[in-house]
């Protein structure tokens, strides 16, 4: 693949994760009674319905009334949307259980090895890049939480709940890749996952308590996270996987937590300790590595 088409689709998929790094911030400034899996299936809705009707319109001017087939890809779109969901209710109880901070470490953190591996199981062996990014950004991630000397224990189930988070982000990555790199366009791919997800959501949403959006700052929470967080940032990282494995897509989206530090120091008015600057730093070394450099091309797996 040519160089600048590789760098322009890094630069995609780091917009992507700086606007996925935004959602933290936003929650703070909705009302303190919303539940978070209520959030979480609120912004697949919006986001999904969006995404849809934006599909549609563009399906339709490009292709009339003919009927898309896309019989070989479905399977990939479901397990695409219900990883998508899983993330939302997952991550939401993870950080429940344990904190934001160690919470997301764990999730964000452990997604990377994840899409290794899937890609791995694919016959896609990663490159030393990859690895050599993976690390650096996963120990930077680790300092920036501030896990590093907690005396709390962990709670267990939540920490499964994290993995499972990472698991589940992955596995959109994995499954979006395939359908994109099969030959649909970034658009199409994109709506059909993630307004799979929004189906989800809305199943969710009759059990969760929603009054937290009659307040108007609960609406524009809820536009910013559906539109915004969803709606541009799967675009740009449906588009950015057309031309990234699943695995360095993953790593380059390690700037999501490096986006919420920064956005919580300047907005919210938080802290870092020495350490949390270092992992800062990290983070952003394991995200240039794994943006540049000459492309290597996938190694099947032999048993």
């Amino acid at each position: 693949m040519p160089e600048p088409t590789r760098l322009r689709a890094a630069l995609m998929m780091l917009g992507a994760a700086v606007l996925f790094g935004t959602t933290g911030t936003a929650q703070a400034f909705g009302p303190a009674t919303a539940n978070p899996l209520s959030v979480g299936a609120i912004r697949q809705v919006v986001g999904g319905s969006v995404l849809l009707v934006i599909v549609v319109v563009w399906w339709l001017r490009v292709h009339g009334a003919r009927l898309p087939h896309w019989s070989g890809k479905v399977g990939w779109v479901v397990l695409g949307g219900a990883c998508v969901m899983a993330f939302q209710a997952t991550f939401f109880f993870g950080t429940r259980g344990n904190g934001v901070a160690v919470g997301t470490v764990i999730a964000l953190g452990s997604s990377p090895l994840f899409a290794g591996l899937f890609d791995g199981l694919r016959g896609r062996r990663p490159s030393r890049r990859w690895l050599m990014a993976t690390a650096l950004a996963v120990v930077g991630i680790l300092l920036l939480s501030g896990a590093i000397g907690r005396t709390a224990a962990l709670q267990p189930v939540a920490v499964l709940a994290s993995l499972v988070a990472g698991a589940a982000y992955a596995g959109y990555a994995v499954a979006a890749a395939e359908v994109v790199q099969q030959g649909v366009s970034a658009l199409p791919a994109t709506a059909a996952i993630v307004g799979t997800s929004g189906v989800i959501g809305a199943a969710v949403l009759p059990f969760t308590d929603n009054a937290w959006l009659a307040e108007p700052r609960g609406l524009v929470v809820a536009l910013w996270l559906g539109a915004v967080t969803v709606v541009i940032s799967y675009l740009l990282m449906g588009a950015a996987l057309q031309h990234l494995s699943a695995s360095t897509a993953i790593t380059l989206g390690l700037a999501e937590p490096l986006t919420a530090a920064v956005l919580g120091v300047a907005v919210l008015g938080e802290t870092l300790a020495p350490l949390q600057v270092a992992g800062v730093l990290l983070v952003l070394g394991g995200v240039v590595i794994a943006g540049t450099g000459r492309p290597v091309a996938a190694v099947p797996v032999v048993a």
